[in-house]
C-alpha cells in the first residue's frame, strides 16, 4: 500500500516537474523573443549613415595606396625614374587595371549597412537583457532619446574618424578619393550639432546619461561599438589589399611602354 501511494506520489511529482519545466521554456523563449524585438528597435533606430561614409573614404583611399606603392615598386625594378608617377598616362592606366572592381567592393560590403547593424546588434544582445534593451529601445523614440541617440552616433563617428585621421591612414586630398571624401564631408556637416542641447528639460534623457541601462549602452557603443567599424574595415581593406597585389601583373603592359617611351626620348 505504501509502495503504491509512493508511485502515485512520485508520478505527480514528475507531471509537475514537467509541467513547472515546460512553463520555464515558455517563459524563457518569450523572454528571447522579446529581447531581440527590441534589441531590432534599437538597431533600427540607428543612423548608420556617417560610419558608413568613413569606411567608404577609407577602403578606397586603403585600395589606391596598396595600388600606387606596387607601381611605384615596379616602376624601380624596372627602371622608371622620377618620370613614373600619378601624372603618368601608363601610371594612371595601370592604376585603373589594378582598381577595378574595388568600388564594387565597397558598395557591396561597405555601403550597404547591412554589416554594422548586425554587429551592433550582437554587441546590444550581449550585454543587455530584454528589459534593459526595451528600456532604450523605447526612449530612443522620445525627443530626448532622440537627441542623445544622435549624440551616440556623432561619437562613435568622430571615435572612428579620429582613429583613422591620427593615424595616417586616412588622409584629405588624395586622389582618386575626391567623391567619397565630398560625400562624408556632406554627411558630416548634415550631422554635426549647431549649438549646445540643454538636455535638462528632458528628465528621461538625463537619468539615461546617468544610470544604467544608458551608462552601460553609451560605453558599449563607443567602445566595442567604434572596434566593430574599425575591424570589419580593416577587413575590407585587406581583402581589396590582397586582390591589387594578386593582379601585379596587369601593370606589365603600361611599365613596358613607359619604359619604351623614356628610351625613345633619350
Amino acid at each position: 500500500m505504501i509502495e503504491k501511494c509512493w508511485m502515485r506520489f512520485a508520478g505527480v511529482g514528475c507531471a509537475l516537474a514537467a509541467l513547472v519545466g515546460g512553463v520555464s521554456a515558455g517563459w524563457a523563449q518569450e523572454e528571447e523573443e522579446l529581447k531581440r524585438d527590441a534589441v531590432s528597435r534599437i538597431i533600427e533606430s540607428h543612423d548608420t549613415t556617417l560610419s558608413v561614409y568613413i569606411g567608404r573614404v577609407y577602403v578606397k583611399q586603403a585600395a589606391l595606396k596598396a595600388a600606387r606603392e606596387l607601381l611605384e615598386e615596379r616602376g624601380r625594378a624596372a627602371g622608371l625614374g622620377k618620370q613614373w608617377n600619378l601624372q603618368d598616362a601608363d601610371w594612371q592606366g595601370a592604376e585603373r587595371e589594378l582598381m577595378q572592381g574595388v568600388d564594387e567592393r565597397i558598395q557591396r560590403e561597405v555601403a550597404n549597412p547591412a554589416w554594422l547593424k548586425q554587429a551592433w546588434s550582437g554587441l546590444v544582445s550581449d550585454t543587455l537583457n530584454a528589459e534593459q534593451a526595451d528600456e532604450i529601445a523605447v526612449h530612443f523614440q522620445t525627443e530626448g532619446g532622440q537627441l542623445q541617440r544622435r549624440v551616440i552616433e556623432w561619437f562613435v563617428g568622430e571615435l572612428t574618424l579620429q582613429t583613422y585621421t591620427f593615424t595616417d591612414r586616412l588622409k584629405y586630398g588624395v586622389p582618386g578619393s575626391e567623391q567619397e571624401m565630398h560625400d562624408l564631408q556632406v554627411v558630416t556637416y548634415e550631422r554635426m550639432f549647431h549649438g549646445i542641447h540643454d538636455f535638462t528639460h528632458y528628465p528621461d534623457a538625463v537619468r539615461f546619461a546617468s544610470t544604467d541601462p544608458g551608462v552601460k549602452y553609451f560605453k558599449m557603443m563607443v567602445m566595442q561599438g567604434v572596434h566593430a567599424v574599425h575591424e570589419h574595415l580593416e577587413q575590407v581593406a585587406n581583402e581589396a589589399r590582397a586582390v591589387i597585389r594578386s593582379r601585379s601583373a596587369l601593370a606589365d603592359p603600361y611599365i613596358a611602354h613607359a619604359k619604351g617611351a623614356t628610351a625613345s626620348k633619350q
